[in-house]
């Protein structure tokens, strides 16, 4: 069922709310594309208070659908309350919760980060390509674990954490975030990322009062999206990778909902290049188009002088 909207002074805007790297973007234009009173206007990530007023200020003439990162603002969860409640504008008719599973999103993550790097200054794209030439050989070798593309990700970019460093900051994260979503529970309507890329949106259709089918359509942040699909971890993770993983991250994993860590006995672990180092190869492209090398001399030169 479909809620009529007519009244503009109380348009339906939502709120969509997730970690980086687990579907918030395609959610979100998802649901911008779906939405049955126009303009709907896709507000990506704030990080003030001024961002959120800047919203505000449309929240009369568009239907706004605002995605924002628990990343950017789990040190101001007392803001980030009062901006989702409507203590502070816009009053959002429906606030969205996404989750997935931190297995997932340990891959994601990984393979988005070399983005992030260039575009802070941290790498080159010549770096790029060498982490690109280390997932090429992993294309070839089904065999190489998990944990060993890690060892040569930190290799490749000097100065990131050591692989179970960093498998233990997600998890802390993950587990973060699960507190805060159990603290609000009566505030979000929660969606499971596998949901939304099988097509299914149903948690959510009641909260938002319309339905929604999901959309390939990303437009500027096509590159964002990567391989759209779950349960990649199986397809990654060894069983000697498993063991130290659940190890680290059980706990986190449970608190999202997620509890099966039984690995398929007939597993293809195949990858493909189109997700993996092809994709990464892509996000150079992007960077280049978005003018990427001024932005990061520019970044690198505020590193140096507020070091």
């Amino acid at each position: 069922m479909t809620t009529e909207f007519s009244n503009t002074a109380t348009r339906p805007h939502v709120l969509v709310l997730g970690r980086a790297k687990t579907g918030t973007t395609f959610i979100a234009k998802s649901i911008e594309a779906s939405c049955p009173m126009s303009p709907a206007r896709f507000i990506m990530e704030p990080k003030t208070q001024r961002d959120i007023n800047r919203a505000a200020s449309m929240a009369t003439k568009s239907t706004l659908i605002v995605k924002v990162l628990y990343d950017h603002w789990g040190k101001q969860c007392e803001a980030l309350s009062d901006f989702a409640t409507g203590l502070s504008q816009p009053n959002f008719h429906a606030r969205i919760a996404i989750v997935r599973d931190p297995r997932d999103e340990i891959i994601s993550r990984l393979m988005f980060r070399p983005f992030s790097f260039l575009i802070n200054g941290d790498a080159r794209a010549e770096d790029v390509e060498r982490w690109a030439k280390v997932l090429e050989q992993r294309e070839q070798n089904p065999q190489m674990t998990f944990l060993d593309v890690q060892k040569a990700f930190a290799a490749t970019f000097p100065g990131t954490r050591d692989p179970a460093d960093e498998i233990r900051l997600i998890a802390r994260l993950c587990m973060d975030y699960a507190d805060y979503l159990k603290q609000n529970q009566t505030v979000f309507a929660t969606l499971r990322y596998e949901d939304a890329v099988a097509d299914d949106f149903s948690a959510i259709q009641s909260a938002l009062g319309w339905q929604v089918a999901k959309t390939r359509d990303l437009g500027r942040f096509g590159y964002t999206k990567r391989s759209g699909a779950a349960t990649n971890w199986a397809k990654w993770f060894h069983p000697s990778d498993l063991e130290i993983i659940k190890d680290l991250m059980e706990p986190a994993c449970a608190a999202l909902g997620y509890h099966d860590w039984a690995l398929p006995t007939d597993i293809d672990r195949t990858i493909e290049p189109e997700h993996h180092s092809d994709y990464t190869r892509g996000l150079v492209r992007q960077y280049h188009q978005q003018g990427g090398a001024a932005r990061s001399f520019i970044q690198r030169l505020r590193n140096r002088l507020f070091a």
